[in-house]
Order: structure tokens, then sequence, then C-alpha cells
């Protein structure tokens, strides 16, 4: 695997010496950043410059290229006005998710609550079940595993806002969010992490019912406020 921790610093070095004080952020989401990668897994990397235009992103696409292992390299990259006017229910899963090697996210980002951690809950688990229902009328059944890999690996984002909706506190890692939970939701998050061997209907079936019933409390107003616990959201 990538020793990632000298990649981004590498990654900064050569970004900053081109962008210089335009480059106002530079961090990692995905697998890499939550400390949890594979062999097999992308560099997700999150980059903020003061603008965009398509000379820098030429620039930039030339300095990742030439990284060491830099065809696995993806990500987010934008400029800062368009990161104030991004829909906010898809910056609560970036903010919930980048880990930062120069600069800060949080003041870069407008404010967000309770109604947008909600909305990309409720928006994540919508688009599971909608595809979960589409590829089990329509898919071959030879797809069904790699659907069912990539669904369950999303689910994660929807299962961490959730947590963090109901109790405050904000869980990176999914190996550190399993514990917390239990039912359906323990069991669609074990799938993630290691898919075993049961049948695909009992596994389409669990999806439906959880991404179902995290529609309801996400969309439905069915989470309770914090006040009684204490908890604080930002």
């Amino acid at each position: 695997m990538v020793e990632i921790v000298r990649w981004m610093a590498e990654l900064a070095e050569k970004l900053a010496a081109v962008f210089g004080p335009r480059l106002l952020f530079l961090g990692l989401q995905g697998s890499y950043g939550r400390g949890e990668p594979s062999e097999d897994s992308d560099i997700d990397v999150v980059t903020v410059l003061d603008r965009v235009e398509l000379a820098g992103l030429d620039a930039y696409r030339a300095i990742v290229s030439a990284m060491p292992e830099g065809e696995r390299a993806c990500g987010f990259l934008c400029g800062a006005g368009e990161l104030k006017s991004w829909p906010k229910y898809d910056l609560c899963q970036l903010a919930g998710d980048v880990r930062a090697y120069r600069g800060s996210l949080e003041p870069l980002l407008p404010p967000m609550g309770r109604d947008d951690l909600a909305e990309a809950a409720a928006i994540g688990a919508s688009g599971i079940y909608h595809a979960a229902v589409h590829t089990y009328l329509y898919a071959p059944r030879e797809r069904w595993p790699g659907f069912l890999r990539e669904a369950h690996k999303g689910a994660f984002f929807a299962l961490r806002a959730l947590y963090e909706l109901r109790t405050g506190e904000k869980v990176r890692a999914k190996r550190d969010l399993l514990p917390r939970l239990s039912g359906d939701e323990r069991e669609v998050l074990a799938y993630s992490l290691a898919p075993g061997d049961e049948p695909l209907e009992d596994v389409f079936a669990r999806l439906l019912r959880w991404s179902a019933s995290a529609m309801a409390e996400a969309g439905g107003g069915q989470i309770p406020e914090l006040m009684e616990t204490g908890a604080e959201f930002p």
C-alpha cells in the first residue's frame, strides 16, 4: 500500500510550489483518510483553490499524474466560491470524512446544521433503496455481488450521519462505528467491511429494510433533538 503520510507531504510540497497561496486546503478522504485502506484503495485527495480554471486543472493533473502511483489518485477539487455555494447535504459527507494535511477546511465551508445532516442521510438512503430495487428487478444476477459491495460501501455515510444526529458524536472510521450499532444497521456496516456468503436475496432484503428505515428516520423528523443528553451539534 501507499505510505500515505509521505505521499501527501510530497504532493503538498509540489502543489504549493505551483499554486502558492492559492492552495487554500489539501486533505484526504476515503479509506486512506479514515485509516482503513486496502491494497486496491484509491487515494481520494481533497483540494480547494482560490479559484479554478482550466490552466490550473492542467497543472494539477500534471503534478498528480507524476506522483508515485499517481494513477490511484482521484477525489474532489473546487474553488473557494464554489465550495461556499455547494449543496450542504453533500458537504456534510465531505466534512465528516476529510483529514487535513494543509490548511483548514472548516472556515471555507458554509454554516451547516442538523437539517443538512438529516438531508444527507435521507438522500444517501433513498439512492441506495432506488438502486437496490432497480438492480434486483433488472440487472442480471452475476452483477448483484458487485452492486451489493458498492451499495454497502455507500451506506456507511448515511449510517454515520444518522449516528451523529442521534448522539452528537462524530465517528470517522467504519470499524469505530460498527460496535456502536445494532440490528440491521450493524449487519449492513459489517457487510461493507467483509461481505459474507449468505444468500444474495437475504442481503437485498436487509438492505431494502435498512434503507427504508433510514429514510423514515432522517426524512420524517423522527430523530430526537439532543437537548436531553447534553450533546451539542455544531
